[in-house]
């Protein structure tokens, strides 16, 4: 009977190590399973974050390549701007050229006139002893037709007052509707013929 309570007894510590063992066997399955879940999650949180950081990186390489393409039309615009700025300085070199040589023919023309001044004043001294001043003869014409003239009518228009021995008397009188002989005629028809 000892013997048989003994292997009751060994039976029975085999059944507690069996359950015992079962019990340890679950809760550690239970927490790897606890430790696979968290890792999962990590995973998962991971993956989250690569997959933001991804989204990040393409819209940042968008930005970069807009950018870029913006800055490589600001590059054409301003080497069109720099060729055509190119093309007018060459412009500008060619008619400063043709200025600079239009410039010196009037710098010579000018010469050449101011040598024929001198040249016509030399001469003109000499001549201005034979031939009355402008203002000479301009005085001898008002005291001969007493008319004093309008120098700043109209071209085609003779106007001035005439100062006659009795009251002053205005001329307006259009050349463009009279002839010529008439004009004449009927500007010495007011100077009296009594000295």
């Amino acid at each position: 009977m000892l013997s048989e309570r003994l292997q009751e007894l060994e039976e029975v510590s085999k059944e507690l190590l069996k359950v015992l063992l079962e019990d340890w066997a679950g809760a550690r399955l239970r927490r790897s399973l606890d430790k696979r879940r968290r890792a999962e999650d990590k995973l998962l949180g991971v993956q989250a974050a690569a997959a933001q950081t991804v989204t990040e990186l393409a819209a940042a390489e968008e930005a970069v390549a807009r950018s870029l393409l913006e800055r490589e039309r600001e590059l054409q615009r301003g080497r069109r701007r720099l060729r055509e700025l190119e093309e007018e300085a060459a412009r500008a070199r060619e008619a400063g050229a043709a200025l600079q040589a239009a410039n010196d023919a009037l710098r010579q023309e000018l010469e050449e006139l101011r040598g024929q001044s001198r040249r016509l004043e030399e001469g003109g001294e000499r001549e201005d002893e034979a031939v009355p001043s402008a203002a000479y003869v301009t005085q001898l014409y008002y005291k001969i037709s007493r008319i004093d003239w309008d120098y700043e009518a109209e071209p085609a228009r003779i106007k001035g007052i005439h100062y006659g021995p009795d009251i002053a008397q205005p001329i307006d009188i259009d050349g463009r509707q009279h002839s010529r002989c008439f004009v004449s005629d009927y500007l010495w028809s007011l100077v009296p013929t009594a000295w």
